[in-house]
């Protein structure tokens, strides 16, 4: 079997790992050829073949780099690998993903999850962080192989066969020039196969030691990713829906069709104290809608309060009731027929009104289940046409410009102050108190965003409400940062 390695290798930073790559491939009982990517001449050795020159000026483009030489190539080779200069893969996995390949649909590529490794010997995830997760009702089987999707495609590298990279140069989604969006530049090139090229990336379940790659660097410990317990939760919340012993609904459609992802739902969310400093000492029973893994929530917790949650989807849903978070079904209608006649203290809602194609009949819902004294306190971007406009003319950032269209074909809602009020007064809500939250930096007055009107200047806005037919003599709320 013959296989061609391209490794993209830009500057020196990773030479090291680059080298552990190259005896790595060296060692493989197969025909292989290895081409390094670098922008500068390097000695790899008499057995590596080093290519000189970006595809464009930027220097991020070095990777797109390999298709090219990949389709130049096509007759000479069996087996295709492009990766970038610090992820680990071995003959294991070559011939897992080989395997695999052969068994599942042609439409479908086995697919990486990249670790990193504690000093105890426990795997991290780098990949699962943010907005990206397992898709519920992704999970199948064909023969002896059960898998999934997970959102995020970008694992730094990928393998075809020669049938498959044929396939995707024919798509016309291959041979492209450097490009970005919801990916970057250097993800973009090891995840156009799944995203432009017509297949479809899956991690194998069965098997799924073989399709785990070590990220060496370690360099996201401790920083972001999901831990071993974490990921094992999740694989087995996979498995039950896949028993039909959990749900595989989802509570909306998280994915965006825009060039970005700054404002996707985060699965991943860190505590919300901006959220959790309007909520009263008194307050006991709280319900949380659009739960992620369950972090926020458990601070709550330890607070004295009680949770109650509607998670994103089951899968996640499973590490909040790891947590100790009482986790309803992610479903609305579901979860609002078990909470028939529950009232609570207050209802957080972080970032979840700008997802939902019905915020007005879910905000009324919600609004039935406050107590006397409670608030429904909740989070949305600042979306508002000011800021977009500044942001997509002088800034020139492209994730702005996809913004002007309808809620049908981006899953967003433009919130802003005037949408959250209309929104509220709708669903039979009074609106306390907003605050302008998390002020951008902003480029062409730097250091003065606080300064500038919130409207213009902060990414966030934070609300509190109440019902409408629940008359107060007064409220106690901490006092305004900036608020409209």
């Amino acid at each position: 079997m013959r296989i061609l390695v391209a490794i993209a290798n830009y500057g020196m930073k990773n030479v090291q790992y680059a080298n552990l790559l190259i005896n790595e491939y060296r060692s493989m009982p197969f025909d292989i050829d290895i081409f390094i990517l670098s922008e500068t001449p390097k000695d790899y050795g008499q057995d590596v073949t080093v290519l000189v020159g970006l595809p464009s000026k930027d220097p991020w483009s070095l990777p797109f780099g390999h298709k090219k030489l990949f389709t130049e190539n096509i007759d000479r080779y069996d087996v295709f690998i492009y990766t970038e200069d610090d992820t680990l893969i071995c003959k294991e996995n070559i011939l897992a993903f080989l395997k695999a390949s052969a068994a599942i649909e042609d439409d479908l590529l086995p697919g990486f999850i990249r670790y990193e490794l504690y000093p105890n010997g426990k795997k991290n995830y780098p990949d699962i962080h943010g907005p990206y997760h397992w898709i519920p009702n992704s999970i199948a089987k064909s023969g002896e192989y059960i898998y999934a999707k997970f959102s995020n495609d970008h694992s730094a590298c990928y393998i075809l066969t020669q049938g498959q990279l044929r396939k995707a140069i024919a798509s016309g989604g291959f041979l492209v020039p450097p490009h970005s969006g919801r990916y970057d530049l250097i993800c973009a090139a090891g995840t156009d196969p799944y995203t432009q090229c017509g297949f479809t990336r899956v991690i194998c379940l069965s098997d799924l030691q073989a399709f785990e790659l070590h990220h060496l660097p370690n360099a996201y410990l401790n920083r972001t990713g999901l831990d071993e317990n974490g990921y094992t939760l999740q694989i087995e919340a996979l498995l039950e829906i896949m028993d039909q012993k959990r749900t595989n609904s989802e509570l909306f459609t998280t994915e965006k069709s825009l060039a970005t992802t700054a404002w996707d739902k985060s699965y991943y969310e860190q505590c919300r104290y901006d959220i959790f400093r309007l909520i009263s000492s008194d307050a006991k029973e709280i319900l949380s809608v659009g739960c992620g893994w369950g972090l926020p929530e458990a601070h709550l917790l330890e607070k004295g309060k009680r949770v109650v949650a509607i998670p994103l989807d089951s899968i996640i849903g499973r590490l909040a009731e790891e947590r100790g978070i009482n986790v309803l079904p992610p479903d609305f209608e579901q979860a609002f027929e078990m909470l028939n006649g529950s009232k609570f203290d207050a209802i957080i809602l972080p970032d979840i009104l700008q997802h939902l194609s019905n915020p007005v009949e879910i905000l009324t819902k919600l609004g039935t289940l406050l107590s006397m004294d409670a608030v429904l306190i909740g989070s949305i971007p600042n979306l508002s046409p000011v800021r977009r406009i500044y942001r997509q003319l002088l800034v020139k950032n492209n994730k702005w410009s996809d913004l002007d269209v309808c809620f049908n074909k981006t899953n967003l809602n433009l919130t802003n102050v005037s949408t959250i009020r209309k929104w509220l007064k709708a669903s039979g809500l009074r609106l306390l108190e907003l605050r302008y939250e998390n002020y951008a930096k902003f480029p062409l007055l730097p250091g003065l965003e606080h300064y500038l009107p919130g409207e213009l200047a902060a990414s966030n806005i934070v609300f509190v409400s109440e019902r409408i037919n629940i008359s107060k003599n007064t409220r106690k709320l901490a006092a305004p940062s900036q608020s409209q």
